[in-house]
């Protein structure tokens, strides 16, 4: 008995410390987290602002008046601000910034992302902007994120996930871009908001809900500021082509290859040396496994600049140079693949599947 009692001592002496420092290191790092999120919410919290558009429209003598409210965020000190899912031909359009209104016009629209960057007529005197400097290009699964969001009416406030997954598809509904699923729970009015690592660095706009699944899209940065600095120079996108359709087909390795199956005519595909039955392996460095991979490729290719498809034909890989042409006008799809759908765009909500609830809209009748 003695003895036993004394080897319950001896293991209270070695183990109750160890246990203490663990849950104190629990401890800790719940605090440390706690700490970042308020940390970033505070440093970005200034550049967050409330978009809202009017639009009336006359239906048999009444008059019916469409409100719709998101989020958006500076991203310039001359008070330009990115958002997205804006009211289409809206009559008026404000942003709200901490208690203050300010009238905004629209500088110009992406169609492919429906995202807008607008100037407002007077700059708030207390406001930051985001910066697109030292942003990541590829996020690992389970990096936690922060969001701030305007939901509702409500103030400003932080919310947070973590990074799930990069997809290029909903369903066989084809983004423009890869993008990022988060486990962030998005409501009414929070698209449209910044999104940031533990660090305050800038990883994405809050793009489309999922709230089934309570997980949301973001669009990536790099995205962001492709389209970003496209719009602020001529207000408008020049997104690159290649012309090229694809099938998948089933390898000696029970996985699928991408295989040309055929040119657009006139595109700048038809007059590559490309040729149909190549399987696709790169596109300026973007590895081919899928057609979203493609459509990748072809959103960040800048149209008049060669691009190298790396291709395998009849066993042998060739580097083959296709002059990147410009997408034709009105045509807000990406890449073709047969079978697949692309996300219709109605103007009043984000690229996504109509049963997301990406944004708010308000319909009055007086």
């Amino acid at each position: 008995m003695g003895r036993s009692l004394l080897a319950f001592f001896a293991l209270t002496v070695i183990f109750l410390p160890r246990l203490l420092l663990a849950n104190q290191s629990e401890e800790a790092s719940f605090l440390s987290l706690q700490t970042r999120i308020q940390e970033v919410f505070r440093s970005s919290e200034s550049s967050v602002v409330r978009v809202k558009a009017a639009r009336e429209q006359r239906v048999e003598n009444k008059v019916r008046r469409l409100l719709k409210m998101g989020s958006g965020f500076f991203i310039s000190k001359e008070g330009h601000v990115l958002t997205t899912g804006l009211l289409q031909d809206a009559d008026r359009i404000w942003v709200e910034h901490r208690n203050s209104y300010f009238l905004a016009h629209k500088v110009g629209h992406d169609p492919l992302c429906n995202l807008s960057i607008l100037k407002i007529s007077e700059k708030p005197k207390d406001f930051t902007f985001v910066s697109f400097s030292g942003t990541k290009e590829d996020l690992n699964v389970g990096a936690i994120l922060i969001g701030v969001t305007c939901a509702l009416d409500f103030k400003i406030a932080p919310t947070y996930g973590i990074m799930q997954s990069h997809e290029f598809s909903f369903g066989k509904r084809l983004f423009p871009t890869k993008m990022i699923r988060s486990s962030m729970p998005l409501g009414l009015g929070e698209i449209g908001a910044p999104v940031f690592d533990l660090n305050g660095r800038f990883v994405g706009i809050t793009y489309a809900a999922l709230p089934d699944l309570r997980s949301s899209f973001l669009l990536p940065a790099r995205a962001c500021s492709r389209i970003r600095d496209d719009l602020l120079l001529s207000g408008e996108i020049d997104y690159g082509w290649f012309g090229v359709t694809t099938n998948r087909k089933v390898n000696l390795e029970n996985s699928f290859d991408i295989v040309i199956d055929d040119f657009v005519v006139g595109s700048p595909g038809s007059f590559s040396k490309l040729k149909k039955g190549d399987i696709l392996k790169r596109i300026a460095g973007t590895v081919i496994n899928g057609p979203g991979d493609l459509a990748h490729a072809s959103f960040f290719a800048k149209p008049g600049t060669f691009v190298e498809f790396v291709v395998e034909r009849e066993g042998n890989g060739l580097i083959i140079p296709v002059k990147v042409g410009s997408k034709p006008s009105g045509d807000t799809r990406g890449p073709a693949l047969k079978g697949s759908n692309q996300f219709p765009d109605d103007g009043n909500r984000s690229t996504a599947p109509p049963s997301l609830p990406a944004d708010l809209n308000k319909s009055e009748n007086p």
